[in-house]
């Protein structure tokens, strides 16, 4: 078969756009295919952006927990410490006084030397016994020695049982006064600094157990002394 040199012609002339426009196609593909990388490539750029940023917030925050951690730590050492020292210091003391039935304790952070009224004052009275003096005078030799600078605050304490034939008009009068003759002992027979003392009674309103038996009657009857700062 005998073809047109037209025909021929033509085709010759037709394929190169043919083949233009295929590449074109391939050239348009390849671009939305670039495209879609490069967004996905983005994309994936800001998430790991965004990972960075929490793996810095959650370094922060576990630096700072550590640090709080470190910081908490270091208060429990410090209260057990004070514990322990406190608990020393209350042994010491029990030690000091011991045989002389002195009471030591804490109330709160300051150390309670208890003084029962047997050894102390005779009943309904507010002048010192010869063993309530010679009880002061051990308690006197430890506070100047071991607590010089310190104040004490003498408190006197009663039950609720009203003064009678006493003469007082009130278990505060007489707490006041029990309160002020330890003191003043302490002062002017001892020695204790009078500028570092002082003196508070508080009646039946600080009872240190229930009124409603002998035995906390007689606990109730007391003089304190709190060793301040």
């Amino acid at each position: 078969m005998i073809k047109s040199p037209l025909l021929l012609a033509l085709a010759f002339l037709a394929f190169p756009a043919c083949q233009s426009t295929l590449t074109d196609a391939m050239i348009e593909d390849q671009d939305k295919q670039l495209a879609a990388l490069n967004a996905e490539r983005q994309k994936n750029s800001s998430h790991l952006e965004r990972l960075k940023s929490e793996n810095r917030t959650l370094a922060d925050q576990i630096s700072y927990e550590q640090q709080r951690n470190a910081e908490l730590a270091q208060r429990v050492a410090a209260a057990e410490a004070a514990v322990d020292a406190h608990d020393a210091e209350v042994a010491g003391l029990e030690t000091a006084f011991q045989g002389t039935n002195v009471e030591v304790g804490r109330r709160g952070g300051y150390i309670v030397l208890g003084l029962p009224s047997e050894l102390t004052f005779g009943s309904g009275k507010a002048e010192l016994s010869k063993n309530g003096k010679d009880t002061l005078a051990t308690v006197a030799d430890v506070l100047k020695t071991d607590y010089a600078g310190k104040t004490f605050w003498v408190e006197g304490h009663t039950d609720n049982e009203q003064p009678k034939k006493s003469g007082w008009k009130s278990n505060l009068e007489l707490s006041a006064n029990r309160a002020m003759s330890a003191a003043n002992y302490m002062i002017f027979d001892l020695g204790l600094d009078p500028t570092h003392v002082r003196v508070a009674g508080y009646g039946e309103f600080a009872p240190k157990a229930g009124n409603d038996t002998p035995e906390g009657r007689a606990d109730n009857r007391r003089v304190e002394i709190l060793i301040l700062e």
